[in-house]
C-alpha cells in the first residue's frame, strides 16, 4: 500500500527543532521534503555537536532531517526568491518557522505564493503566533517553558523554577504542525484550495498542559508543584526508593492500594485507620510514605515492577535513556530506526512516529543530506539548464 503522503511535495523552510521535526514527521509518512538552507552554514542544528566527527552532521540534525533533500539559497538574492516561487508552484506544502513578517518581506508570504499556487498549504510555526503583543518576540523551547508556566509547575514544592529536561514544546509543536498540515490537506481534497496555518509554540505549550490549565479556568485555583506525585494526587501514586534505584507507583484506587500493601507484605497498613480511604491517605501522606518505605527497600526496583504489575498495581523502575533503549521490549516495537549512511559516511539513528500503521512500517530512514547536496537536481527539475545553475552558483545565489 502507498504511504499516506506519497506524491506530496513539501518545501521545508525551517531550522533548529519545531519546524524540522514537523517536516520529519511528514517525511516519515511518505512526503518528499525539500529543505532550503543558508549557503554559509545551513541549518544551525547541523552544528549542535562539538565533536569534529559530526561536523555539519550533529546527531539531532541527522535524525530530524533523514531522507530530506537539501538545497542552498541566498535569500538576499532576487533570483533565489524566484527559485522558491517556482518551487512553490509545483509543491503541495510549505512549512516555515521564521519570525512573523519575515517571509512577507521577502515576497514569500502566503498571499504571494497562494496567488502562484492556490492549492498550496502554507504552515507558519512561530513562538507566539501571528497576532498579539508577544508576536515579534523570538523564542526557543526553554524561553516558552518559562513563559507558559511549566517551569513553575516542575520540581518539588518549594523549589525554584525548573525546566523540563528536554525540548518538549518544540517536539509537541512539531507534531501539532504536522497534524494541522494533514488536516489542511484533507480539506484541500474537498475544496481544491490550500490555506494558511498559524502554529504557535506558546499555544501548544498550554494545550500540552491542559490537565493543569483547564481546571484553573474552571475553578480559579492556580495549580502548584506536586513533585513526582501522579495527577490524581494519591500519596501512593508517587516515586519511592527501592533497594537499588527509584520506583514510581500508580496505586490510585482502593483496590490498587490494598494490593500494593499485600505485595509488599504489609497488609496491616491497608487496615490502619489513618489510611483506610483516599481522603485519609492524602491527609496522612507523610506517615503513609514513612510506613511503606522500609518495605519497598527490601527488593530491587525491577523486581517490584514485575511483582506489582502482575498484581494489577501500575509500577515502573525509573530508568535512564540508555536503560530504556536497552529494554528487550523496544526491540519488538521497531521504534529505533537506523539511518541510511550519507555519502560522506555519516551514520546514526532516528525514531519512528510513535504509532504504527499496519501498512506503513518503516525499517530504515533515508540518509541525512549534505548541505546543498540536492541543489543541482532540484533546480534541473524546475527547468534551469546546467549553464544557468553554474551561473547561479558563481553569483552566490545557490
Amino acid at each position: 500500500m502507498p504511504q499516506p503522503l506519497q506524491g506530496i511535495t513539501v518545501i521545508d523552510a525551517t531550522h533548529v527543532m519545531a519546524g524540522p521535526f514537523c517536516t520529519h514527521l511528514l517525511r516519515l509518512l511518505g512526503a518528499r521534503v525539500i529543505k532550503i538552507e543558508r549557503p554559509d552554514e545551513g541549518d544551525v542544528m547541523r552544528h549542535y555537536d562539538r565533536d569534529p566527527k559530526y561536523a555539519e552532521m550533529a546527531p539531532p540534525f541527522m535524525a530530524f532531517n533523514a531522507g530530506k533533500e537539501s538545497i542552498t539559497l541566498n535569500f538576499k538574492s532576487p533570483q533565489a526568491i524566484e527559485i522558491i516561487q517556482r518551487l512553490a508552484a509545483k509543491s503541495d506544502v510549505l512549512i516555515e518557522n521564521y519570525r512573523p513578517g519575515v517571509m512577507n518581506r521577502l515576497g514569500l508570504g502566503y498571499e504571494s505564493l497562494s496567488a502562484i499556487n492556490p492549492r498550496l498549504v502554507y504552515c507558519s510555526v512561530t513562538g507566539f503566533g501571528q497576532s498579539g503583543p508577544l508576536r515579534d518576540n523570538p523564542a526557543y523551547d526553554h524561553i516558552v517553558q518559562g513563559v507558559c508556566g511549566v517551569m513553575e509547575l516542575t520540581g518539588e514544592p518549594g523549589s525554584g523554577p525548573t525546566k523540563v529536561g528536554f525540548p518538549m514544546i518544540d517536539t509537541f509543536t512539531g507534531y501539532s504542525a504536522a497534524f494541522a498540515t494533514m488536516a489542511a490537506l484533507l480539506q484541500r481534497a474537498q475544496s481544491g484550495r490550500g490555506q494558511f496555518i498559524d502554529v504557535a509554540m506558546l499555544d501548544n505549550a498550554l494545550v500540552l498542559m491542559s490537565s493543569m490549565v483547564v481546571p484553573f479556568l474552571t475553578t480559579g485555583i492556580a495549580p502548584e508543584k506536586v513533585g513526582n506525585r501522579g495527577f490524581n494526587g494519591s500519596p501512593t501514586s508517587d516515586t519511592f526508593k527501592a533497594s537499588d534505584m527509584s520506583l514510581t507507583l500508580g496505586a490510585n484506587t482502593q483496590k490498587q492500594f490494598e494490593q500494593l500493601c499485600s505485595v509488599l507484605g504489609c497488609a496491616e497498613i491497608a487496615g490502619d485507620a489513618r489510611f483506610v480511604n483516599a481522603a485519609k491517605r492524602i491527609a496522612n501522606a507523610d506517615a503513609l510514605h514513612a510506613a511503606l518505605m522500609p518495605h519497598l527497600r527490601k527488593k530491587p526496583a525491577r523486581e517490584w515492577e514485575k511483582l506489582l504489575n502482575a498484581a494489577g498495581v501500575p509500577a515502573g523502575a525509573v530508568r535512564s535513556v540508555p536503560d530504556v533503549l536497552a529494554e528487550p521490549h523496544l526491540q519488538t516495537r521497531n521504534l529505533v530506526l537506523p539511518l541510511t549512511p550519507s555519502t560522506q559516511g555519516h551514520t546514526g539513528y532516528g525514531l519512528g512516529l510513535g504509532f504504527r500503521l499496519q501498512d506503513n512500517n518503516l525499517e530504515q530512514l533515508g540518509a541525512p543530506p549534505l548541505l546543498g547536496e540536492h541543489t543541482r537536481p532540484v533546480l534541473s527539475e524546475l527547468g534551469y539548464s546546467s549553464n544557468e545553475i553554474d551561473a547561479l552558483q558563481q553569483a552566490g545565489v545557490v
